[in-house]
C-alpha cells in the first residue's frame, strides 16, 4: 500500500511539474528565424566539405591488361598464379572438405 501512495505522488509531481514547464513555454520568445540562418555554421562547413570533395575528385583511368596466359588458373592481388586442381575431388578428401 505504501508504494502505491509513493507511485501516485511521484506520478501528480511529474504531472504538475510538465503543466508549469507548460505555462513558462508562452513566455519564451520563439526563434522563428529558418534553419539555415539559426545554423549557418555548420551549413558553411557542410558547403566547404562538399567544394574539398568535388575538388579531389579527380582521377585517372587506367587500362587493365590481361595477364591471364593459358585460362588454367588465375592471378591473385601478389602476382602469384592459382591453378585449379585437376582432381577436385582428392584435394577435397584431402583437406577434409565436403
Amino acid at each position: 500500500m505504501p508504494l502505491i501512495l509513493l507511485g501516485l505522488l511521484v506520478a501528480f509531481g511529474i504531472v504538475i511539474y510538465a503543466l508549469v514547464m507548460y505555462g513558462r513555454s508562452d513566455d519564451i520568445e520563439e526563434d522563428t528565424r529558418p534553419v539555415r540562418e539559426r545554423y549557418s555554421h555548420v551549413f558553411d562547413k557542410i558547403r566547404q566539405a562538399a567544394e574539398s570533395a568535388v575538388s579531389q575528385d579527380e582521377y585517372e583511368e587506367h587500362e587493365e591488361e590481361d595477364n591471364e596466359e593459358t585460362g588454367k588458373g588465375s592471378v591473385s592481388d601478389d602476382g602469384h598464379t592459382m591453378y585449379f586442381p585437376d582432381d577436385a575431388e582428392v584435394e577435397k578428401r584431402k583437406r577434409n572438405i565436403h
